[in-house]
């Protein structure tokens, strides 16, 4: 198992998708491949593996660094601390982009003596699964449901690929990768793969030509961009934003009968004390 950075471990719900409400243990991965400007994540972009300490069981202290030796330790840390003391099913990995660590994935995913956890989630950008072995990921997970939370991100800005410069270069490595990974996964494994999209206006033709481009797209959720929070002095005003922007995206699914994800998390914890480097114990 390479080395995975870990900068969040907090019982709470999930926020948005097809099982928004479910109380969930989110384990946020740190580091990117992308660089959106509207992450929610502090540390997506910025975290050096030289300049974060070892996980330690007997002092832990977020971030951390989390390897093949400690994986075990990694198991005991979570029990004694979230899944003995609440009625939780479900693992929910976010970044970041958590397949930046398959190894670790696949580890968490086969590991045997998780029985109290029943489901996994993984929000993903997508562009990483890439691989005619990726379904081996998920090839025993003794019993597990597996969902992947596909958002992809169609602003060619956010890819430090120099060769992708419009929306049909983003197609692109998405047919790449439905033909290299996702069939695979569909066919071999019992994995779920959920689309979620973030809309704002100017985005609206794109989202549409994405989804046009898959005939077997299904599970397709849009949600409503967040405002920029250093935008907003006082919260009412953010609320406000986040209203009309979640009013928008609920006229665009109904014009294109798509389905409408809130996104709870943004109502709930905007300007609490939820962020990376807390612990949820």
């Amino acid at each position: 198992m390479n080395k995975t950075i870990v900068t969040q471990v907090i019982p709470t719900i999930q926020g948005e998708g097809i099982s928004v409400g479910t109380p969930v243990l989110l384990i946020r991965l740190g580091n990117c491949n992308l660089n959106c400007d509207f992450c929610d994540s502090k540390w997506a972009n910025n975290l050096k593996i030289t300049e974060v300490p070892q996980f330690d069981i007997n002092n832990v202290s977020l971030p951390f660094i989390l390897e093949e030796i400690d994986f075990e330790n990694f198991i005991k840390y979570l029990k004694d601390n979230f899944l003995n003391k609440f009625e939780i099913r479900t693992i929910l990995l976010t970044g970041g982009e958590p397949f930046l660590y398959k190894d670790f994935i696949s580890k968490l995913v086969n590991y045997t003596d998780l029985k109290q956890i029943t489901n996994i989630e993984i929000e993903t950008n997508g562009t990483l699964l890439n691989n005619n072995d990726d379904y081996k990921m998920f090839n025993y997970c003794w019993g597990k449901i597996i969902q992947l939370n596909i958002s992809p991100k169609l602003n060619p800005t956010y890819y430090k690929n120099e060769k992708i410069k419009d929306i049909k270069d983003i197609i692109e490595v998405f047919v790449s990768n439905e033909v290299k990974s996702l069939k695979t996964i569909i066919e071999k494994t019992p994995t779920e793969i959920i689309w979620k999209f973030v809309h704002s206006k100017e985005m609206e033709k794109d989202i549409i030509n994405f989804i046009r481009s898959f005939n077997t797209m299904n599970h397709i959720y849009i949600m409503p961009l967040t405002p920029a929070r250093a935008n907003y002095t006082f919260e009412g005003n953010f609320i406000s934003a986040f209203k009309t922007s979640c009013l928008e995206t609920i006229d665009f699914c109904i014009k294109n009968g798509f389905t409408f994800s809130p996104r709870e998390h943004i109502w709930l914890f905007n300007q609490t004390k939820r962020d990376e480097y807390i612990m949820g114990g």
